[in-house]
């Protein structure tokens, strides 16, 4: 999805809910973030959010938004609830008709990529590190250690991180 693309589809989702007399609150983090948030990319394959309950008004929106811009049903996926520790810090990030769309924080979402640890991830890592103004790699990891419980944090985490970074201009 582009970022218009993106941007449609959350403006006709609140749309749909307001039709049904309803509305609903989401947290959006994942590329989705990287892209309409931060602006460090194009395009992503879906929109990763936390779906406030009740969730059954707003999945039946999204479908409706799927059928009518032919994407997939899981165009707004909520498999990040898996990745939040707590309630994430966020911010309002946009209000659509029906819909309020709410955004992580840079650092919080600096600590979900780290987490992940996915190789496909790097350049959102480094993207982060810059836009966070982050010097070292021990600061990098003491921002994610903020919120990521301790005992799950690993050496590959270290190790992910000092990879993403290796080149760039921090030590």
């Amino acid at each position: 999805m582009t970022i218009d693309e993106m941007q449609n589809a959350l403006k006709t989702l609140g749309h749909r809910l307001a039709e049904q007399q309803s509305a609903a609150d989401i947290v959006i983090a994942g590329g989705a973030w990287m892209a309409l948030v931060l602006g460090s990319r194009g395009v992503t394959k879906d929109i990763d959010a936390y779906l406030a309950p009740p969730t059954e008004p707003l999945r039946r929106a999204a479908w409706a938004v799927a059928d009518e811009f032919g994407l997939p049903n899981d165009w707004l996926n909520d498999g990040i609830k898996g990745f939040f520790y707590g309630t994430p810090p966020h911010t309002l990030w946009r209000e659509f008709e029906g819909l309020r769309v709410y955004a992580v924080t840079p650092d919080y979402m600096l600590a979900l990529k780290i987490y992940a640890a996915r190789q496909s991830d790097c350049e959102d890592v480094r993207a982060l590190v810059r836009h966070l103004n982050l010097k070292t790699l021990d600061d990098t990891l003491a921002l994610v250690e903020q919120y990521i419980p301790a005992d799950l944090l690993k050496a590959r985490h270290r190790y992910f991180a000092e990879a993403c970074l290796e080149g760039e201009a921090i030590s």
